[in-house]
């Protein structure tokens, strides 16, 4: 892997990295918040109307830009009943082949979100529930994420690259 390639590597497995740590807090703050809504529903019997629909927006961010990150730790759930038994090599032969799958999945994805988000933005779209919020932050958190998912792809497909030209990779630039 040239120096140029190292440089892009790292760069995206850091801004994945902080990007990843910041989401999982949003776990908490989704405790926080059915927490909050179940002890004010039960004790004080003082049910609120945004308490569901905020943690699913919530949760909307936290897996979408948890993402990028869960790529990198290679927590992403697989069928591998034969793909776990591979050498890294031929794993990485697999990974750049399927490349242009999950990289068109990706750019239909994104291009839908930008319109999405997009349309929230400009029309001031809101849900329909009685609380009625804009819905265009999270559409926002979203569109981020799946950019910075596909960034991460790049940087697996370098790394990838790397492998299956038996080049090792230093530690702390490869997660598998």
């Amino acid at each position: 892997m040239n120096k140029s390639s190292r440089a892009v590597v790292r760069a995206i497995d850091r801004t994945n990295e902080i990007i990843g740590y910041f989401s999982l807090y949003l776990v908490l703050v989704m405790m926080g918040i059915m927490l909050f809504e179940s002890v004010s529903r039960t004790i004080f019997n003082r049910p609120h109307l945004w308490a569901v629909e905020l943690t699913e927006f919530v949760m909307a961010a936290y897996y979408t830009l948890g993402g990028g990150y869960s790529h990198i730790i290679d927590s992403h759930v697989r069928m591998d009943i034969l793909y776990g038994r591979l050498s890294n090599k031929t794993k990485a032969i697999l990974d750049v082949a399927t490349f242009p799958l999950i990289a068109f999945y990706l750019i239909v994805l994104f291009k839908g979100a930008i319109k999405a988000t997009s349309y929230a933005i400009v029309y001031h779209q809101k849900t329909y529930s009685p609380w009625a919020p804009p819905v265009a932050p999270v559409k926002l958190a979203m569109t981020i994420g799946i950019f910075f998912m596909f960034l991460q792809v790049i940087s697996e497909l370098l790394k990838d690259i790397a492998r299956v030209k038996g080049e090792e990779i230093p530690v702390g630039e490869v997660y598998k």
